[in-house]
C-alpha cells in the first residue's frame, strides 16, 4: 500500500506580481513551471497540462500541450519548460493554467494536482507586442 503524497499546485518561478509572466521574462525562451517539495521517486512521470487562454480568466483556450517528464533519480523538484512555438506565441495576452498528473512507478494510481493560473502578456507598455524578433 502506497503512501498517498498531497500534490502540490505547480509554480512559476519567473512569474512577476502582480503581472505575472511578461515579455520580460523573455517567453520565446519558454516559461519555467516547478514543482516542488514533493519526493518523487525514480520512474515516476509527470504528465503537464498547460492551457494558454486568451482571457485573464483562464475560460478562452488559445492553445493546449502536454508535457511528460520522465523522473530519473528521486528528487524534490520537477521543471518542466513551456514552449514557445504553437502555445505561448499562440497568446498575445491572458492567462497560462497548468495543472500536472503524478504516474507512480510503484504501479499506485495516478493522482492529479490543483491548477495554478498566471497571467501572461507580451504586450510591451507602448502596445507592441514583442516576440522573439522584437
Amino acid at each position: 500500500m502506497s503512501m498517498l503524497v498531497a500534490l502540490d499546485h505547480p509554480e512559476f518561478p519567473y512569474e512577476e506580481p502582480p503581472y505575472g509572466i511578461t515579455w520580460w521574462q523573455k517567453p520565446w525562451n519558454g516559461v519555467l513551471v516547478r514543482v516542488d517539495r514533493i519526493p518523487f521517486k525514480a520512474g515516476d512521470e509527470l504528465t503537464f497540462d498547460v492551457t494558454v487562454c486568451s482571457d485573464f480568466h483562464g475560460q478562452t483556450s488559445a492553445a493546449t500541450i502536454q508535457g511528460v517528464v520522465s523522473i530519473t533519480a528521486d528528487t524534490t523538484t520537477v521543471d518542466y519548460t513551456i514552449p514557445w512555438d504553437g502555445v505561448l506565441d499562440a497568446g498575445t495576452e491572458g492567462s497560462i493554467t497548468v495543472f500536472y498528473t503524478l504516474t507512480p512507478s510503484d504501479g499506485s494510481e495516478p493522482t492529479t494536482s490543483e491548477g495554478a493560473i498566471v497571467r501572461y502578456s507580451r504586450r510591451q507598455p507602448g502596445g507592441a507586442v514583442c516576440g522573439p524578433d522584437s
